[in-house]
Order: C-alpha cells, then sequence, then structure tokens
C-alpha cells in the first residue's frame, strides 16, 4: 500500500496529468458518485466505499471547479443531439440512487462553488423510504459476518440473474442468514448513511438551479435482465413519479449497475420509447464528441480514493496504466 501511495505520487508530479488530460479536453468527462458521510465510517456501514466522506467530497470538487469546466449532464446531451462542441475539459458530475447526504452533505460544497450536478433517483427509495435490494443484501450477509470477498460474489450472482424475480432471491437470503434489513430507511436502527431524500429536499435542489434530477428506476432492477414488460414498467413509472412530484420534465436515465448485459439494444429502445433522451452507464471511460447520448460511459468514484488517486483517475493516468477507457 505505501509503495501504491509512493508511486502515485511521483506520477501526480510528473507531466504525465497534463499530457492525459490534454488528450480528453475535447471528450465529455462524466463522474460517479453515490452517498456521502461526515466523517470516517465503521466498515460494516461503508463496506463497498460507496460513500464518499464529505472531507475528500470538499477537496474533490475544488480542484475540479478550477481545473474543468463542469457543466450539467443536460447541456452535454444538448451539445450531442445537436452535434455542437462541447467546451474544452467538459466534466459532469452525477450521483446515483438519491441518498439524503446528497442533499445534506454534498449539495452544501456544490452552492459554494457554484457546480452543477445530476442525481439519479430510485423512486421506490425516495417516495417509499424502501431500502435499495443490492443494499438489503449487503445488509444481510454483512450482519451475518460475511466479508467482502463473499457480499461480491453473492451480488455478483443476483446482478446476473433473471431481475423479474429479484425480490424473491433476496428474501431467500435474508431467510437463510437470519438478518433482514428494516423495509424503511428511517428506521432509527440503521446508519444514516441509508436515509433517501425526501421531495422537500429534491424541489429545493432543484430551485437552486444547480441539480438536476433523473431517473434510476423504480426498484433498482437491472433494466438489460428483466422481462421486456417489467422493464418498460421501471423505466416509464419511475419518470412519471418524478415529473409528477417535481413539477418539471424528467428526461435523463441512468441503468442501475451498468455494466455490459445490464443494458441491450433492447432497453436502450424502450428506453428512447420511454421518453428519455439520454441513458448512463458504468462502464469505464471518455465519451467523445460525437458520442451518442445514450450508453454514456462514467468514471465511479469511491471513499477508496485520495485526491492524488482521484486526480490520476480523472486525468486519465490510471486508465493509461490500468488499460480501460479506450
Amino acid at each position: 500500500m505505501a509503495f501504491k501511495k509512493l508511486i502515485a505520487s511521483v506520477l501526480a508530479r510528473s507531466p504525465l496529468p497534463l499530457i492525459t488530460r490534454r488528450a480528453h479536453r475535447r471528450q465529455l468527462s462524466i463522474l460517479m458518485f453515490h452517498g456521502f458521510a461526515s466523517g470516517p465510517l465503521l466498515p460494516y456501514e461503508n463496506l463497498e466505499h460507496k460513500h464518499l466522506e464529505v472531507a475528500k467530497w470538499r477537496a474533490f470538487a475544488g480542484w475540479l471547479a478550477r481545473v474543468y469546466r463542469v457543466i450539467p449532464l443536460s447541456e452535454a446531451v444538448d451539445c450531442l443531439e445537436r452535434g455542437k462542441s462541447l467546451p474544452d475539459y467538459a466534466l459532469c458530475v452525477t450521483m446515483d440512487d438519491g441518498f439524503r447526504s446528497t442533499h445534506d452533505l454534498a449539495f452544501p460544497v456544490l452552492k459554494e462553488l457554484a457546480m452543477p450536478a445530476s442525481i439519479y433517483l430510485a423512486t421506490s427509495f425516495v417516495e417509499e423510504k424502501r431500502p435499495i435490494w443490492v443494499d438489503r443484501v449487503s445488509y444481510s450477509l454483512i450482519q451475518a459476518g460475511q466479508g467482502y470477498a463473499d457480499l461480491r460474489t453473492v451480488k455478483s450472482r443476483l446482478k446476473c440473474q433473471p431481475q423479474d424475480q429479484i425480490e424473491q432471491a433476496v428474501a431467500e437470503i435474508e431467510r437463510q442468514t437470519g438478518h433482514a434489513m428494516p423495509l424503511n430507511v428511517n428506521d432509527p436502527s440503521l446508519p444514516a448513511t441509508q436515509r433517501s431524500l425526501d421531495w422537500g429536499q429534491i424541489i429545493a435542489m432543484r430551485d437552486s438551479g444547480l441539480v438536476e434530477f433523473g431517473s434510476h428506476t423504480c426498484t433498482h432492477r437491472i433494466v438489460g435482465r428483466c422481462s421486456r414488460e417489467v422493464a418498460f414498467d421501471e423505466l416509464r413509472n419511475s419518470r412519471r413519479l418524478i415529473e409528477e412530484r417535481i413539477g418539471g420534465r424528467c428526461d435523463l436515465f441512468c441503468y442501475p449497475n451498468g455494466t455490459p448485459g445490464d443494458f441491450t439494444p433492447e432497453s436502450e429502445a424502450l428506453a428512447r420509447e420511454a421518453g428519455y433522451r439520454s441513458t448512463l452507464t458504468t462502464v469505464a471511460g471518455w465519451n467523445a464528441a460525437n458520442a451518442s447520448p445514450f450508453a454514456l460511459r462514467r468514471l465511479g468514484v469511491n471513499n477508496e480514493l485520495n485526491l492524488t488517486r482521484f486526480q490520476l483517475t480523472v486525468s486519465g493516468v490510471m486508465a493509461r496504466i490500468e488499460g480501460y477507457g479506450a
């Protein structure tokens, strides 16, 4: 670990980040965040590192504001649709799921920096306070004493199976482990990181002019692994609910999980039919200036990164070293 930190520090001080960042300057960078935390969390609260400590977020966002042209995702989609040139060093900030911490911890930093962002809502999580199924699996296995490797194995298996029966599969894991997450994320026994946004917070962020909202399905089912009927319901119903609650248009969509196989040509066609004009994946990389606004690539950010590693990731150095994003 110390050797890796040393290498990262040497790379950060070299000309390489400037070279790779310049090489991507006419491409669209999209960053993917999830939740945020006020400070260090216990391992069981953040085993998969998706809740970013707010001190790191402040440092990351401050660097982005100095180095990149951060624009709303909708503005980038406008450029892609019209064949219009993107600003050099264009970058979009996106946040998945709809955790309350995006309002309580991330939004104050966005306001300080006048930085736009897009938040993608899993509507059952927000509307019903129902935990996302992947978080229910994490809770059950962690409470049963399982480690990170076991968690990844089980989740990978579940994510690859037909999603129409995912509720039954999760319930079976809860039965086998004897640990079931409360079915309301406001339950006092759950850590604050599990809380979801409410519609008042969503509207307040929307009214700031900095934050726009898209859909992340209703139940976080993996669209490309659902039947056509279930997939379309997830796409259409989530969009309709968001538009009803915020009183405005919702035409941006983000695929749950979002790896190859989690979206297909059919799911792309269904997204268009449901009224979306853009979809996001988790496929790592950048987007060409002439890219389709569908199946856009992103760069994931998590709490394992420090500022140096974050800078190397966003600049494109890590992609060169690890061979992704081509």
